[in-house]
């Protein structure tokens, strides 16, 4: 059934000391309920109440009249769906400003080999049109990381897609280390006609690189310790186990590479793309592992994606393993964050699971469970409100809340 025209009652964008969404099917505790209210107070939600618990409560006595609060914004929300603000956990969003083109790339430092001191947080272009489009397309997070060029990248950040600058947006500057294992490492520099060239070389820059960090923190903590270098003290909150080491690698051996390498250097690693994950996914499932899977809503454009299928997240689930889904923007629009999850319910993922993957488990997966990925008490106020069901690809946002604050 298509998605009804909009009826949503609210004054409007901006900024209240006190948001009230009534009514409305809300997704709380992993599942659809019908909802009382949702209160947003100063950036966090204060209070929910479920249309059920209120029932059970029976009929209220009547209460004295009371001053209307005229400074609280009441949205009724009947016939609505309300959920938690999605998070892409893997972007590469505003480091290539949309219509703007290539001069404007930042993913690489393509001549660089090595290059764990450069930051995407340096790089955000805060007026990208993109970050309007993930608003539309519910997404209120997301995790920019560079590209794949080198072995080591470069740090991660995470922001939501609000901020006239990129220190109003950011949750945090420094989240990952990008490794890159497999095809795009051994193209870039075998047609320079450098190493590395091959799947060894690649693994090998990469250990030599996590030993020099382990050294250098063994020297500054020496009286002898003078002179600090970017690129070691750029590793060295990953070697601490401060910031988590992001594993681009699409293949299943380099998936199983990127692991022996974090076991070898007690590494928090997160598996990106993931792309043939299920070809190993008992062991990836005995590994606890964490992948966010995609872009899945793509061509096969390369040989290491010659076996992606939109299957991936259910098996890997099956498994016990922590997965949430990415655009990968701009290879898919952010805005598709939703479309990705539907695809995946096309092909046998229950749709609560596909919701978790794009909400609850990647805040798991990014370390920010305690305060995004959910509708709860406490929780930052990025709530979505759409006028049909969340996966149905009619259906649009009439409502983004980010951090309270209404941006749609």
């Amino acid at each position: 059934m298509a998605p009804q025209k909009s009826n949503l009652v609210s004054p409007g964008k901006g900024s209240f000391m006190k948001t009230i969404l009534e009514k409305g099917i809300i997704f709380h505790q992993g599942k659809f309920q019908e909802l009382d209210k949702l209160v947003i107070e100063k950036g966090k939600i204060v209070e929910l109440v479920l249309a059920s618990a209120k029932a059970k409560k029976g009929k209220p006595l009547p209460a004295p009249k009371k001053k209307a609060d005229t400074s609280a914004n009441v949205i009724n929300c009947s016939d609505r769906y309300i959920l938690p603000g999605f998070i892409d956990a893997h972007t590469h969003i505003s480091l290539e400003e949309e219509g703007v083109g290539w001069y404007d790339a930042d993913f690489n430092e393509s001549f660089g080999l090595a290059t764990p001191q450069v930051r995407a947080f340096d790089a955000l272009k805060m007026r990208d049109k993109a970050f309007n489009d993930a608003l539309h397309g519910g997404v209120t997070t997301a995790m920019i990381t560079p590209g794949s060029a080198n072995p080591i990248g470069g740090q991660c950040c995470i922001v939501k897609m609000v901020g006239n600058v990129a220190e109003a947006a950011v949750v945090k500057e420094s989240s990952g280390m990008k490794f890159a294992f497999g095809e795009n490492p051994k193209r870039v520099y075998g047609e320079q006609k450098k190493f590395p060239s091959t799947r060894m070389g690649t693994a090998a820059v990469i250990r030599e690189w996590l030993m020099k960090a382990q050294d250098y923190l063994k020297r500054k903590k020496t009286k002898e310790f003078k002179e600090r270098e970017i690129k070691l003290e750029a590793m060295l909150p990953l070697i601490e186990g401060k910031i988590q080491a992001r594993a681009h690698a699409h293949m299943a051996d380099d998936i199983i590479t990127a692991y022996r390498i974090a076991q070898e250097f007690n590494l928090d690693m997160v598996f990106d793309h993931c792309t043939e994950g299920h070809l190993i996914a008992k062991e990836l499932g005995k590994w606890k592992a964490r992948a966010v899977v995609g872009p899945t809503f793509s061509s096969r454009s390369k040989p290491e994606l010659r076996n992606k299928t939109f299957e991936t997240v259910e098996i890997l689930m099956d498994e016990g393993c922590v997965v949430a889904l990415t655009t990968d923007h701009p290879v898919m629009p952010i805005e598709g964050l939703s479309v990705a999850a539907a695809l995946c319910v096309r092909h046998g993922l229950d749709e609560e699971r596909a919701i978790k993957a794009i909400t609850e488990n990647p805040a798991i997966i990014l370390g920010l469970d305690k305060r995004l990925g959910k509708l709860e008490v406490g929780y930052d106020a990025d709530v979505v409100v759409w006028d049909g069901h969340p996966l149905d690809v009619r259906s649009k946002t009439e409502a983004v809340f980010v951090d309270g604050n209404r941006v749609i």
